[in-house]
């Protein structure tokens, strides 16, 4: 029997002693007069409250526990001279942390000047049947907390003050479109026979009951424009939303965001109304108009301003684009390593370069204005430039936080631009926007003019609560599942023919052969890359590493990630050549230009070799290039790298090095934070998030290919 097995084979053995008792362990109600919070308020006053008991402690004839609910924390204490003394002995003999327990007494404070409920009675609300976390907040532990995210909630604090932060943010947001606005709340399908809103991949299922597949809904978009259509003049809907794309920091497949739209107005209003928002709820959570973006504190209170895209361009990098030629614009995205989703257009690459090269420097609040046409498909040409749109994006410490716009209400011109998008789809854009006929049919009824804006709530409570991955701000973000959740009878029985299979085997598989187990969905947009150029030799690659690097550590790490990296592809079918000299020279430019790495070898070492290899590189320092892992080569590489310098140092202080090696002696290291402190530990756990695996199975694969080198 587990550990576990046993602890809870003994909670259930004190759940029936208590029954035993006549002690009901699960009663129907309390009256609950004070939360934990009021009671804390109420000094030499009676008190009637309820909540889990977080620690308890018995000393001799007192027994004193910390209560906890959704408001605060407080300390009991029960004397055996004050309350029932059968009632006593349970609560000291039978009762546990995580058990629920109401209170009645006199809150007083003690000599040690803690608040205290001095009990006079008390009642048995609930028993906890598995112990609670005393810690979860390591790195290792950050898929656990996740996972389990209600023990998260309970038992770290600002877990539960991000979430509480951002149900205080949706209720602030409807108090001020409804109240000082005059919006109204209204709701639009999730399941669509066609998707639309914006340019994104969506999810796809099948309904048995029309026999028909519909998508579901990756923006309200096109339905909130149909109600404008049908007489509403200030609408907005907070929309649960799904784009089958890539999970990162702030990316989930499954988000929140915010829509409203006001007729009559144009995108200058909704820029209004926006920026005002934002200030209203900055004013609510911190009681002033500064917030904090990484360590910079920014001040918001003052005019935002606006710059068009362009000028954006020439005021941060110094670039003329609208004196540039075609040919001039292409060599500027070589020269960045910047590459187009699709057909090569103007409006295209001037996004493109803005997005990768200017938002890093958009630190006060600014609204970018005026963006190229051809990205823009749902956006009003601009007024006075036929080849921009009346579209705006509102950033703060270098990162976007809204997108919006004066709207199309032209039939005719809608009609044409969801027909140039059907070009870019048949050219293979997977994001290309779909022409929806019953939508056109719709605006050609007649539409006023209109502005609307779209927000994610996620982005906004990661931007007002500086919390910089989005699943921290989600109450339940998604998951890989550890195992399929339900299985048919045929699984049964393949699942018991295979343990029989195994029962028989004469050896178990090593960790490299149980890595080639990768699971259909595993696989990414990047799976079996395409090597466009040819890959240099070993013996070249390590010429050039040895060139640009002479500390024999750094080129240590360096081979150790190759190896590393090389192993991976081998199990998982992909290039092992790719793979091996992606990790060989991921830190090419570290020792002799650290402040631009990776960029320098980016832009100036790495010319001879495939564009995957790039931007896998790139990839590796989001931070630093704004790229974040996507591919399989990418993820991998990100996963292995930060991972293999700790493992190293690890293995020097063993007097055998990699030989006998755990993975528990690695997590040790990493609980310890003194221990390769420049380490990042968020890195190792985010690695462990993009391949989809445990710590053990990531950790014992590499001692297994480092022991065999």
């Amino acid at each position: 029997m587990s550990r576990m097995d046993e602890t809870i084979s003994a909670k259930k053995e004190k759940r029936a002693q208590l029954e035993k008792l006549n002690v009901p362990v699960h009663p129907y109600s309390f009256n609950k007069q004070q939360t934990v919070s009021q009671a804390r308020e109420m000094m030499d006053q009676l008190v009637e409250t309820a909540g889990r008991i977080m620690s308890i402690r018995a000393h001799g004839k007192v027994v004193f526990m910390d209560l906890q609910d959704s408001t605060a924390n407080i300390q009991v204490m029960v004397r055996e001279s004050e309350v029932d003394a059968n009632k006593f002995s349970w609560l000291k003999t039978l009762v546990d942390r995580g058990d629920y327990l109401g209170v009645n007494g006199t809150v007083i404070t003690t000599k040690t000047g803690e608040i205290t409920i001095l009990a006079t009675d008390f009642e048995f609300l609930s028993k906890a049947l598995r112990p609670l976390p005393t810690a979860w907040n390591t790195a290792e532990s950050k898929e656990a907390r996740f996972r389990k995210r209600y023990l998260d909630m309970l038992i770290n604090p600002e877990s539960k003050r991000v979430l509480d932060a951002r149900w205080l943010i949706e209720k602030e947001i409807r108090r001020f479109l409804q109240d000082e606005h005059n919006f109204v709340e209204v709701e639009t399908p999730i399941l669509q026979p066609l998707y639309g809103g914006t340019n994104a991949t969506p999810f796809s299922t099948h309904m048995n009951a029309l026999d028909t597949d519909f998508y579901l809904r990756i923006a309200p978009e096109l339905y909130l424009k149909r109600l404008i259509v049908g007489g509403y003049d200030k609408i907005f809907e907070i929309a649960r939303n799904f784009r089958n794309e890539g999970i990162d920091q702030t990316h989930q497949p499954e988000f929140t965001m915010i829509e409203w739209y006001e007729t009559y107005a144009d995108y200058h209003k909704i820029m209004d109304v926006a920026e005002d928002l934002v200030k209203h709820l900055v004013e609510k959570l911190y009681g002033e108009l500064k917030i904090k973006v990484g360590e910079k504190e920014i001040d918001i209170s003052t005019k935002w301003k606006r710059l068009r895209m362009d000028e954006a361009i020439k005021e941060y990098l110094n670039i003329d684009f609208n004196a540039l030629s075609d040919d001039e614009v292409v060599e500027l995205l070589k020269k960045h390593n910047l590459k187009l989703k699709t057909k090569y257009t103007r409006g295209k690459a001037l996004f493109e370069i803005f997005d990768n090269l200017v938002t890093p420097f958009l630190i006060d609040p600014i609204w970018i204005i005026d963006y190229p046409r051809d990205i823009s498909p749902l956006s009003k040409q601009h007024r006075k430039n036929p080849e921009l749109a009346e579209r705006f994006e509102a950033y703060i410490g270098g990162k976007e936080l809204a997108d919006g716009w004066s709207e199309i209400v032209d039939s005719i011109d809608q009609r044409n631009i969801f027909e140039n998008e059907q070009k870019n789809m048949r050219q293979g854009d997977t994001e290309a926007h779909p022409l929806d006929e019953d939508f056109i049919e719709a605006m050609e009824h007649g539409m006023p003019p209109l502005g609307g804006i779209g927000m994610g709530i996620d982005r906004l409570v990661m931007f007002l609560t500086n919390t910089w991955s989005i699943k921290e701000v989600i109450a339940f973000p998604t998951m890989k599942p550890l195992s399929p959740l339900i299985a048919t009878p045929s699984e049964h029985q393949a699942n018991a023919s295979h343990k029989n299979e195994e029962s028989d085997a004469e050896a178990k598989p090593s960790n490299i052969e149980l890595a080639n187990e990768k699971s259909t969905n595993e696989k990414s947009v990047g799976a079996k890359e395409n090597i466009s150029v040819e890959l240099p030799s070993r013996e070249k690659s390590t010429e050039l590493l040895r060139k640009y690097i002479k500390d024999e550590s750094l080129i240590n790490h360096s081979e150790m990630v190759a190896l590393a990296m090389q192993a991976y592809a081998k199990v998982l079918g992909e290039n092992e050549e790719l793979w091996y000299h992606t990790g060989l020279l991921h830190d090419l430019d570290w020792e002799m230009f650290p402040d631009e790495h990776p960029n320098k070898a980016l832009k100036d070492l790495l010319g001879d070799y495939p564009q995957e290899m790039h931007d896998a590189i790139a990839a590796h320092a989001p931070d630093r290039t704004g790229k974040s892992p996507q591919t399989t080569l990418e993820k991998y590489l990100f996963a292995c790298d930060e991972i293999c310098g700790f493992m190293n140092a690890v293995s020097i202080l063993r007097p055998t090095g990699f030989e006998g090696m755990k993975p528990k002696s690695i997590n040790k290291k990493i609980k310890t934070k003194a221990f390769a402190a420049n380490v990042s530990r968020e890195d190792i756990a985010e690695g462990l998030e993009l391949i989809g695996k445990s710590a053990d199975e990531h950790f014992s694969f590499l001692i297994e290919v480092f022991n065999s080198k």
